[in-house]
């Protein structure tokens, strides 16, 4: 009897085990088959064959994965992604965008209940929060008067929003040595901020 229960428990881990890889292997085929996706967009927009896409190339690639943003901020999450500043990102760089815009639309999507396709202050904050910040109510108003209209946020602004929250996170860490949230500047630094903000 008690080999009898053994087995029955070594077969439902086998099934188990066996289950698990073949979950992997249906996520590892779909990463594949969206990549190759991507790498379609990538293509079918770089006319010139460079490797690298600028910001109308870009909005023309997000528009055929169903997303339409503004030049503006195709400039900005070029700004955020291209690592070797060259005003445009290679297809490494369009993946990690992409998800990045992908990850960032879910949020806003999971945060506009009346699917108004804008989302208000207090969305906002729910949506930030998801996105990892946690600002006061005048720091959430200055972003809404900053990057919506009529005190309302729509998924183009959001996407400018997260790409200006993760550029100046990211210029913040330089200054951010103890890495404590907070730094300490006098008169040059600031510029040198202000400057990498641009």
């Amino acid at each position: 009897m008690y080999n009898q229960y053994q087995q029955q428990q070594m077969m439902q881990q086998q099934q188990m085990m066996q289950r698990q890889q073949m979950m992997q292997q249906q996520r590892m085929l779909q990463e594949q088959q969206r990549q190759q996706k991507l790498l379609q967009y990538f293509n079918f927009v770089d006319k010139d064959k460079s490797g690298t896409i600028e910001k109308e190339e870009l909005a023309l690639a997000l528009k055929q994965g169903g997303m339409v943003f503004s030049y503006e901020t195709c400039g900005l999450l070029i700004k955020l992604f291209d690592s070797e500043k060259k005003n445009g990102v290679n297809i490494t760089e369009f993946y990690q965008l992409y998800n990045f815009v992908v990850n960032m639309r879910n949020s806003f999507l999971q945060v506009d209940t009346d699917k108004s396709g804008t989302i208000d202050a207090n969305e906002l904050a729910v949506a930030l929060k998801y996105s990892g910040y946690h600002f006061p109510n005048n720091v959430i108003l200055m972003l809404i008067n900053k990057f919506g209209k009529n005190n309302q946020i729509k998924i183009d602004d959001w996407i400018s929003l997260c790409s200006f929250l993760q550029h100046s996170r990211a210029v913040f860490m330089i200054y951010d040595n103890d890495r404590d949230g907070k730094v300490s500047l006098d008169f040059n630094a600031f510029l040198a901020i202000s400057s990498l903000l641009k």
